[in-house]
């Protein structure tokens, strides 16, 4: 649940925080006073695409920060720990930074994450509902979006697998015509392939082996010092008369002696002879080392070589050796394709008419799949469209397979018919404004019947309706806000007294600077809104009296639903 937003320099706004609760949260305000940039504000936060014409005229940075309790969502707690982040008490706060000079930083509860962190942590947490967004519906290519969204994990995982098997296909069709190419370019481009695989393969090259050179070579360049520092090291610590070795050996012998006099003797003595062998060890590791340095002026020349052949190699197939490396087995790879012949290009069309059939398949069982989902979900669309004052309409979601693409083989389209006796036809062709947003709603409604987030906005959601029909749509959303947040912006009082808490949005004049404001009405400030809302900028007696009655009888209407 969203608890609360603050806003700083964006659009209108200058410095502003509002606290939201639990059930119908309602905004209102003249047109132009700023809800939307609100909604903007709370969207940027939530990984919505930033422009830096949002900041605040005169403004270097803006921001937005949204604090949620997810105590009641268990998956954004999983994905949290996955983006290295975490809640404390059940709180996160999730946050957006946009500069002038472009740049853009998100942070969940203070650690910096890549915005796609923060749009898989936030899908789980709120839905928006943008102005407008209904129109989405009258574009036919993404009503399958709208139905695989009611679909499983396993749904949504059939989908992704023919998206990659479909690339996969498409790939090995585009190797196909690329081997069916003219014999000459092939020619042309196995002769270039040879030539540098040539180069890289003469230079047996090892992973990690320019390291190795470069720490030898940084030896052998200063032999002269390496084995007078080795020597004298090894000379005082093993080898000379009363070398450290001697020294320790002896003061263990004589601790030895009288060991058996005192238990810090005993102890001594046993350290020493830790030491004796300690100092033992290093004089041999120090004599290896020594004999190692030999400073051989044909082992300098032949690593140096090595040094520059590897780095040449680099500069033209790098930047790193690994690069290198890779891009040997890369050509590799690329010639055995070239190379193949005929016999290659007949196997290879044998795949790809063995993954046609598989992906044949999924897609019939997707579409399969599409059609129960379709059905199902045209049936909760029909119920919540009855409680929106279209009883008598008629909505069907008709899947037909067509041409297999990375979505799968089907035509997903939405068909109404608002009027008896009226065939069902495209809803993008027929359908009104007040019954997109009324289809948007249920849409909306169903949802959250059946895998809504905790909060849900809707941003005017209740366009191109009025009277009755927006009693009915306040009602719909209402019964959504009961069993989660609801946050909404509207312009009708219908749907504003049926809220639990109303803001009103406000623009006003601080010095030569316009600012958005935002203010939570009590009983007598809510009458004054809605009573605007009903009789326009002034509330009259006869309006005010109207909002009342209107907010007595919502009140009564909320306990019913």
């Amino acid at each position: 649940m969203l608890l609360e937003i603050n806003i700083r320099n964006i659009a209108l706004i200058e410095s502003l925080g509002i606290e939201f609760s639990r059930g119908f949260n309602v905004l209102t305000g003249e047109t132009g006073a700023g809800k939307s940039i609100v909604v903007d504000s709370l969207n940027l936060a939530l990984g919505g695409r930033a422009e830096r014409d949002m900041i605040r005229t005169g403004a270097e940075k803006a921001s937005v920060q949204a604090l949620f309790d997810i105590s009641d969502c268990p998956r954004a707690a999983e994905v949290l720990e996955g983006i290295g982040a975490s809640a404390e008490d059940g709180l996160v706060a999730v946050s957006r930074e946009l500069s002038a000079s472009g740049r853009n930083i998100c942070r969940v509860s203070g650690a910096v994450v890549p915005l796609q962190s923060v749009r898989r942590l936030t899908s789980l947490l709120m839905d928006i509902h943008g102005q407008h967004e209904h129109q989405a519906l009258l574009d036919p290519e993404r009503h399958m979006g709208f139905l695989d969204a009611f679909g499983t994990d396993a749904h949504r995982a059939s989908i992704a697998g023919i998206a990659e098997k479909y690339r996969e296909r498409m790939r090995l069709a585009g190797a196909i015509k690329s081997a069916l190419s003219d014999a000459a370019g092939r020619e042309r481009e196995l002769e270039d392939i040879d030539r540098q695989l040539t180069e890289i393969l003469s230079a047996k090259l090892k992973p990690g082996e320019e390291a190795e050179i470069a720490a030898r070579l940084k030896i052998l360049q200063n032999a002269e010092r390496v084995r007078e520092s080795l020597s004298s090291a090894y000379q005082l610590t093993y080898d000379a008369p009363m070398s450290a070795q001697e020294a320790l050996s002896r003061s263990a012998d004589a601790l030895s002696k009288i060991a058996s006099l005192d238990a810090r003797y005993e102890a001594l003595a046993s350290r020493l002879r830790e030491l004796t062998y300690a100092a033992q060890d290093a004089g041999c590791e120090l004599r290896d080392a020594l004999e190692e340095v030999d400073g051989d002026p044909a082992e300098l020349e032949k690593l140096s070589e090595r040094l520059d052949l590897i780095r040449r190699l680099e500069k033209r197939y790098g930047p790193e050796l690994s690069d290198v490396i890779a891009r040997g087995e890369t050509l590799k790879r690329r010639r055995a394709e070239l190379a193949g012949g005929e016999e290659d290009v007949a196997e290879r069309k044998r795949q790809l008419k063995a993954m046609d059939a598989e992906l044949k398949a999924a897609c019939a069982a997707l579409t399969d799949a599409r059609r129960a989902i379709a059905d199902g979900l045209s049936k909760k669309i029909l119920d919540h469209l009855k409680d929106l004052g279209m009883g008598k309409t008629r909505f069907e979601i008709r899947v037909a397979p067509e041409k297999i693409t990375e979505t799968g083989a089907d035509l997903v389209e939405f068909l109404i018919s608002p009027n008896p006796g009226e065939p069902l036809k495209p809803l993008h062709l027929i359908a009104s404004g007040g019954e997109l947003s009324r289809v948007m709603l249920a849409l909306k409604a169903a949802s959250s019947d059946e895998y809504g987030v905790d909060s849900m906005v809707f941003d005017e959601i209740d366009s191109g309706v009025s009277g009755r029909m927006a009693q009915a749509v306040g009602e719909k959303i209402a019964k959504i806000a009961g069993t989660r947040q609801v946050l909404c912006v509207t312009h009708l009082p219908q749907i504003a007294a049926l809220a639990d808490r109303h803001f009103v949005v406000e623009k006003r004049q601080a010095g030569e600077r316009t600012e958005t404001t935002v203010r939570a009405l009590d009983d007598d400030g809510r009458a004054l809104e809605i009573a605007r809302l009903v009789g326009g900028a002034e509330a009259a007696g006869s309006a005010l009296e109207h909002a009342r009655n209107l907010l007595k009888a919502a009140q009564k209407r909320r306990e019913e639903l």
